[in-house]
């Protein structure tokens, strides 16, 4: 395993990717690794729904463009990006899951206080532990709207009583990912 500052300053969102099948065992690795991210009260509210079946992330990915577009028709004359990927949305045949051999949504327990915060540790977490095993991986928060049907969710398997989280892809990178360059944030001191 790579070294954690490594780790964090090379992991990126990668968006192409091998056709090597990601095995069973990593994706548990990865999940063990996700449980030890904090969790308010210790409540550890997380579940994983694992979707390696290509007809179900398509499905999933035609629903979540189908959500999108609406959202982002208003920022098409206004945001450059939002325009690109709005092309990308109504091209017949893109994946939102960008041919991604595995698909993990973190759901979490709605009755958890901190459920949010909570899964999204776990979903960092997940995707740190895959960079230092030269797993690709990326948060699709583009399906999220489709995932926030209840009747969708439960259709897939989630659990009575769970929302999704994070729904993130994994596989092994085609090529390199790039850097995207990083701001300088602004930081207040108060001493």
């Amino acid at each position: 395993m790579k070294d954690i500052v490594e780790v964090i300053k090379t992991r990126r969102c990668v968006r192409e990717f091998s056709e090597k099948q990601v095995p069973d065992e990593e994706i548990e690795f990865l999940i063990d690794y996700a449980r030890y991210a904090p969790s308010g009260f210790n409540m550890q509210p997380w579940s994983f729904l694992v979707v390696k079946n290509k007809e179900v992330m398509r499905k999933i990915s035609e629903h979540g463009k189908k959500s999108m577009i609406p959202m982002l028709e208003p920022m098409k004359d206004t945001s450059p990006k939002a325009r690109d990927f709005l092309v990308f949305l109504k091209t017949k045949g893109t994946d939102m899951f960008y041919n991604a051999p595995v698909l993990v949504i973190i759901l979490g327990n709605k009755n958890a206080p901190t459920v949010d915060y909570d899964c999204a540790m776990a979903a960092q977490t997940m995707m740190l532990a895959a960079q230092s095993k030269g797993i690709g991986s990326c948060w699709i928060g583009g399906v999220q709207p489709a995932l926030m049907d209840e009747s969708f969710l439960k259709e897939l398997g989630a659990p009575a009583g769970y929302k999704a989280i994070a729904p993130l892809i994994f596989g092994y990178p085609k090529g390199k990912t790039e850097m995207p360059g990083r701001a300088e944030p602004e930081v207040v001191w108060l001493r």
